[in-house]
């Protein structure tokens, strides 16, 4: 018997098909995941692709148990729609969760702590006293994300675009903004933001410049990732207003953004410690797609063994 296991977020999707000996059949990967983004149709192509690609034409009645973790999950009516798409392709058994509650597990397991996350967008999530997971902050780019990708390459065009409207010759950032791009003026990044069929991801796309351009000094891109840290410390700290939750909280930072040994890592750490903080920080030993993986066995009602776990780690998702 098979198993599945999705991970899907703002910029990709990544999965993996395995036994319960932890042997890798298969793995994929695919385009953004985030099913409060995409239409009907995107999302089903979407699933299809993901479980052709594993499958490769063998029977899908061997797939005992697939865990699909979509960003947008959260949301009953998209995850309704999800449901309905998965059981369509034919997949019997299986569960959704978010692409946060998978990360948190990868990490946590049942047990507490602070999960703090920044890809293309950025949320935190803990347990609460119910061992419930709730979720602060991370309600998409448009109502909220700050600290994400998004956000930083949000505030790096608009930043090339005040430039342009006061009349300042334009920065090295904004020089190096219309580099990435292959454009000329900076009127053009309003055009090709505005004509994006994925305006979420082009944006975001050029945040690894910024944060690389703050780590050389680029006063403008330094500004910008201290925001983006500041907004994510934020987060934690509303986290720890919760009664079971102190200073020495275990606390993961995952994600493109945020990720050892990123400089908007960097400057978190810097700042926790100036206000006192001196979270216990834990880090992420498996892929997000491999804890779903894992999640699906046990839902499946089989024990995860250790040599399964151990074989597990080892897979990484470079393609």
């Amino acid at each position: 018997m098979y198993y599945i296991g999705v991970d899907g977020g703002g910029s990709k999707t990544t999965s993996i098909l395995t036994d319960l000996q932890g042997n890798v059949i298969r793995t994929a990967r695919h385009g953004p995941g985030n099913i409060a983004v995409l239409d009907r149709g995107s999302i089903a192509q979407l699933i299809r692709r993901v479980i052709n690609d594993l499958l490769q034409g063998e029977n899908i009645e061997q797939v005992r148990w697939t865990t699909f973790a979509f960003a947008g999950a959260g949301r009953s009516k998209e995850k309704e729609i999800a449901g309905e798409i998965i059981k369509g392709a034919g997949i019997k058994h299986f569960n959704i969760m978010t692409d946060a509650e998978i990360l948190y597990y990868s990490i946590f397991g049942d047990e507490a702590g602070i999960l703090i996350s920044a890809g293309t967008g950025s949320i935190c999530l803990i347990k609460d006293e119910n061992n419930q997971f709730q979720q602060i902050g991370g309600w998409g780019y448009l109502l909220g994300d700050e600290g994400g990708g998004f956000d930083i390459g949000h505030q790096a065009i608009r930043k090339a675009i005040n430039e342009m409207d006061i009349g300042e010759p334009p920065s090295l950032l904004t020089k190096e903004l219309l580099s990435f791009y292959g454009l000329q003026r900076v009127d053009e990044l309003i055009s090709i933001t505005y004509s994006s069929h994925n305006p979420q991801r082009l944006v975001a796309s050029c945040a690894k410049l910024v944060c690389d351009l703050a780590e050389k000094g680029e006063p403008n891109a330094e500004a910008i990732v201290d925001s983006a840290a500041t907004a994510l410390l934020n987060l934690a700290m509303k986290a720890l207003e919760h009664p079971h939750f102190g200073p020495q909280t275990r606390i993961a930072l995952v994600g493109s953004i945020l990720q050892e040994p990123s400089i908007v890592n960097q400057k978190f750490r810097e700042k926790a410690r100036e206000i006192g903080m001196n979270f216990n920080y834990i880090p992420q030993q498996l892929e997000p797609a491999v804890a779903a993986v894992l999640y699906a066995i046990k839902k499946s009602g089989e024990t995860v063994s250790q040599s399964l776990l151990q074989k597990l780690k080892k897979v990484t998702f470079t393609h």
